[in-house]
Parts: C-alpha cells; sequence; structure tokens
C-alpha cells in the first residue's frame, strides 16, 4: 500500500468512510466461517482464503464471494445486528491464531474476467496467547522488511 493512506469506505460503499492503515504486506493463508448474529445457531461451512494485510487489530481477505452458505459476511437482515467470522490464520512454522471478528468494509475488484472481493475484518476477540504470537510474528516481519530496506 503506497505511503499516503488510502480510505475506504464501509460496507462496499455505505456508510461513512474509513482509514486503512498501512499493515505488513503478507501471502498468509487462513480458514474461516460465519455466524449468524441472529442465530449463532446458524454457521456456515468452513473456508480458506489469502490473507492480504495483517495486523494486531485486524486483517484484510480475499473470497470470491460476499456470502457463505445462506450468510453474509457482514451482515444479513439489518447493518445493526452483525454477524461474526471465526479465523484460523496460519502462520510460518506451523503457528496457527484463532480469533473472532466482524467485517469493517468491503470492495469488489476486477481482474480480467475474474471478480473477488477484498474484506477488512476487526478484531473482536482473541486469545491473550494468540495475541502474543500474533505479535512476535508481526515483529519479526518487520525487522525483516526493515533489513531488506537497509539492504543488510
Amino acid at each position: 500500500m503506497a505511503k499516503d493512506q488510502k480510505k475506504r469506505s464501509r460496507q462496499g460503499g455505505e456508510g461513512p468512510a474509513v482509514e486503512a492503515r498501512p499493515r505488513a504486506g503478507l501471502g498468509l493463508h487462513m480458514k474461516y466461517l460465519v455466524i449468524s448474529g441472529k442465530d449463532e445457531m446458524k454457521i456456515s461451512r468452513s473456508l480458506e482464503a489469502k490473507v492480504e494485510d495483517l495486523s494486531l487489530s485486524g486483517l484484510v481477505f480475499q473470497t470470491s464471494s460476499m456470502r457463505v452458505d445462506d450468510l453474509h459476511l457482514s451482515y444479513d437482515e439489518s447493518p445493526v445486528l452483525r454477524n461474526k467470522i471465526t479465523m484460523e490464520i496460519d502462520l510460518p512454522n506451523q503457528r496457527k491464531v484463532t480469533a473472532i471478528g466482524e467485517v469493517s468494509w468491503y470492495e469488489r475488484s476486477f481482474v480480467s474476467k475474474d471478480s473477488f472481493y477484498h474484506v477488512g475484518v476487526s478484531f473482536k476477540e482473541m486469545s491473550p496467547e494468540h495475541r502474543s504470537v500474533l505479535r512476535d510474528y508481526l515483529i519479526s516481519v518487520k525487522k525483516t522488511v526493515r533489513a531488506i530496506e537497509l539492504d543488510v
């Protein structure tokens, strides 16, 4: 992402603009499922996705559809009653971090004949142990990027 911060709009054009902060550019993978905000017993099947950006406060991932089974990633009937996304993020060295979050924004992207969505998720729940693992990983990535920039 460029040094100047992009503005993204909530829900693909609806609602106020939110800032997308620069994050560690990554090629990680994750599994996720959607839990209905109206009926927590209504849970989608698990899908895999590519993590595009990651921070301690959330992530951005890529998906081909905003719906999984009968559930929208963000909300179903009302934007007030949000759906939750349970995520398992695969970090290097066979480490995994799990978190529960909510969609903050999404945008559709068209590349050649294919289209997909970039989805920004804010973490709402994460264990202290997993937060520590994620923090350590992000620090190691930052050090690696800094070393490359300094040509060390």
